[in-house]
């Protein structure tokens, strides 16, 4: 990055570069109309037409643009759009004097007055900009408020009813992907807008979120990953900036090298710098990830037999680790014979061929889709998965620095977490569950027919019913809890009115009693949790079917 001014401006001119690189690695025409940044993603191009266009104040536009190319240098284009953005609001042309910018500030908007106090504080304290010190001394007057939304119904943790939905549903989906694709590769080019769950599109859209799910990263993490990033756990990445791999316990699963996104310097930070540690994932995560490698393995062989490569299978089997985990649906169609394209994959740091983040977005907004208690439904969006994922672990009395490591967050935004209330609410909103949209979901039968799949209980008696079959046969809370006592609270079973759930809640409670007295230090397990949890909902079905049977009895009395 080329050095900045060391003498004040308030009297000398701005030296503008003709030219500079973006953090990304783009090289910049300062004077075009249109920066491109970066090759995808949120503000891979911004627009400056309007600073170009100031002629009254000179100085003034070139201190925003240097800032400007300043924050393009060494921040996300993202970040640089945003600047961009709460540039524009600020200073909409160089027409007002400083009372009308002084007027215009106390219209702007929380974030755009902070975004812009950030910005002119780089330009005076950091590059030395003493021009628009007038403008600092409004801006610097500005106190930041964080809103703490980890709380928040509508932003923030979901509910255990909530969240499992989601769980649920991504399951079912993940169950119901065609991973046995024909010798076509149609299958793999045809786009999301007509692929009817039917082609490859669909499956990385699918994979792209229960990746999301599984490690806890956010989206441009997920779409920066390549295949060189996973290895079977006992195998070592031998990166020197990892401190610490999963030890192998003799159950084959995979582990994940993730790279860092929020870094300040000048270099590309794409795939830039590991995390410390790799994450592992579960057997079944595992699993469903070398299925569908597979099914990718086999759409680049048929490219490069399209391509008239004759050992395609083994050219595709020594390729594949430079692909991106989600790629972009090009990669099917274009000429992987071409040296140009064949030395960017080959390079760790190079972006193509890989989706942006907004793409991994509309991933989680598609398939995140479960119920609630509080709302009818949810989105299962990364912001709240992440509030979800830190508070759970507040309330479970993990340690600050576990907390840090399930998401990679700092330890001053772990912290937050660990605030007095997060118990308290979690009551609330288990007794909120009661109200009218969950008892729908929970509302009992009074009998059923003999096309209907029976719930029973171990001495053969019904307590309800399964809505459908194929969801109960992939569930996979049966495997860790004996039915029908993880049927309670899910969408797909319907409680008789009759039945005895009073027989089963007693079995689960017992159950819970005897881990709580054989459970080893003071942290609660998961089966521990999970018992709990179905106990709750069984007792949540008791009580409305109470209920049913009054008001049935009351209506029975007065005809």
């Amino acid at each position: 990055m080329a050095q900045k001014n060391e003498k004040q401006t308030s009297s000398a001119e701005v030296k503008i570069p003709k030219t500079f690189t973006s953090q990304a690695g783009l090289i910049v025409n300062t004077y075009d109309n249109t920066w491109v940044l970066a090759a995808a993603g949120r503000g891979k191009s911004i627009e400056v037409t309007w600073l170009h266009s100031f002629k009254l104040k000179r100085m003034l536009r070139d201190i925003l643009l240097d800032t400007l190319i300043h924050y393009a240098e060494t921040k996300s284009s993202a970040t640089t759009a945003t600047q961009r953005s709460a540039l524009f609001c600020a200073f909409p042309n160089d027409g007002e004097s400083l009372v009308e910018f002084g007027q215009r500030w106390c219209q702007l908007s929380n974030s755009t007055k902070k975004t812009i106090k950030g910005f002119i504080n780089t330009a005076v304290n950091k590059l030395n900009h003493k021009y628009i010190n007038k403008y600092y001394e409004i801006a610097k007057r500005y106190r930041h408020k964080p809103e703490f939304n980890a709380l928040s119904s509508t932003k923030g943790r979901f509910t255990d009813y909530e969240y499992d939905s989601i769980l649920h549903n991504i399951r079912l989906i993940c169950n119901q992907l065609p991973l046995d694709p024909p010798d076509d590769l149609e299958f793999y080019r045809i786009s999301n807008s007509s692929c009817n769950n039917k082609y490859f599109s669909h499956v990385k859209s699918v994979i792209a979120y229960r990746l999301m799910l599984q490690i806890a990263r956010r989206p441009k993490q997920i779409a920066a990953l390549k295949w060189c990033d996973i290895l079977p756990i006992g195998v070592s990445f031998s990166d020197a900036e990892i401190n610490k791999e999963p030890t192998f316990t003799g159950v084959s699963s995979l582990h994940l090298r993730c790279f860092k996104i929020k870094q300040s310097h000048s270099e590309s930070t794409f795939r830039y710098m590991p995390e410390k540690w790799t994450i592992p994932l579960s057997e079944s995560c595992s699993s469903l990830i070398l299925q569908y490698r597979a099914v990718y393995l086999k759409g680049l062989s048929l490219n490069f037999k399209r391509l008239g490569v004759e050992d395609h299978e083994l050219k595709a089997a020594k390729l594949i680790n430079q692909c991106p985990i989600i790629p972009d649906r090009e990669l099917f169609s274009a000429d992987l014979t071409n040296l140009q394209i064949c030395s960017a994959l080959e390079s760790k740091n190079s972006p193509i061929f890989h989706l942006s983040e907004s793409n991994i977005e509309a991933y989680a907004s598609r398939h995140g889709q479960g119920l609630s208690e509080r709302h009818g439904v949810v989105r299962g969006t990364n912001n709240r998965l992440r509030h979800t994922w830190l508070c759970n672990a507040a309330m479970e009395g993990k340690p600050l620095i576990d907390i840090c490591k399930i998401t990679n967050v700092t330890i001053p935004a772990a912290r937050a977490y660990l605030q007095l209330g997060l118990k308290e609410r979690q009551f609330i909103d288990e007794h909120y569950a009661a109200n009218e949209l969950l008892k729908e979901a929970f509302s009992p039968i009074s009998t059923f027919s003999d096309s209907d799949t029976p719930v029973l209980n171990e001495i053969g008696c019904a307590v309800g019913v399964e809505n459908s079959e194929p969801t109960c046969l992939v569930c996979e809370h049966k495997t860790r809890m004996v039915r029908p006592i993880p049927c309670y609270g899910c969408p797909n079973f319907r409680p008789l009115l009759e039945g005895d759930h009073s027989f089963i809640l007693s079995q689960a409670e017992a159950k819970r009693d005897f881990m709580k007295k054989f459970q080893f230090g003071h942290t609660k397990s998961a089966a521990l949790a999970r018992m709990e949890k179905a106990i709750a909902y069984i007792k949540l079905t008791i009580a409305l079917c109470e209920e049913a049977k009054r008001l049935r009895n009351g209506l029975e009395g007065t005809s």
